[in-house]
């Protein structure tokens, strides 16, 4: 007996291979980014450092699922969170199109991260978090496609797969 697509998406948040292709796409996201900076010198700047911290926060939170996706509660906050952290890495993005293409504004950014006191990720992981770069058009993957594609493909199919998740969620408490 075959389970329907919809079904399946709408209990994602159950599925312990969903959390699972979480992290490991995020965790394939950083290490592309870090590949790109370290060896191919394509240094990151402020905005591409907060596209990193949403991507990390997303991995963590993939990996507290593994945890407690088993409770409503557990199910609940990790589906939540998730689509609150996609909906921040789709906004990065968006001011990666701004500066990649020049809409709107143009979009701005500074040399240095604005991280809270209690929290200066810059300073705990330079070799990650640091800002090295002036805002400039992202590097090509392959066949035209910058990182800013990626992200963009990546943070709006996030955001429906949590918002998926979040209804499947309360649909399975019913």
């Amino acid at each position: 007996m075959s389970i329907h697509p919809v079904s399946r998406l709408l209990h994602s948040a159950s599925c312990r291979n969903f959390w699972l292709a979480l992290a490991a796409l995020m965790a394939l996201l950083e290490i592309g980014a870090l590949l790109f900076q370290h060896l191919w010198q394509y240094y990151p700047c402020e905005v591409c450092i907060y596209v990193r911290v949403w991507v990390l926060a997303l991995f963590w939170v993939a990996l507290l699922a593994l945890f407690i996706k088993r409770f409503f509660w557990g199910r609940l906050l990790c589906s939540a969170l998730g689509l609150g952290l996609a909906v921040g890495l789709a906004n990065e993005s968006w001011n990666l199109i701004k500066i990649e293409y020049g809409v709107g504004d143009g979009g701005s950014c500074a040399f240095m991260a604005n991280f809270p006191s209690w929290a200066p990720l810059d300073e705990w992981m330079p070799w990650m978090f640091q800002v090295q770069d002036m805002c400039k058009a992202t590097p090509e993957i392959a066949l035209g496609i910058t990182m800013t594609h990626v992200l963009v493909v990546v943070s709006v199919a996030l955001v429906l797969l949590f918002t998926a998740a979040l209804v499947g969620v309360f649909q399975r408490k019913a």
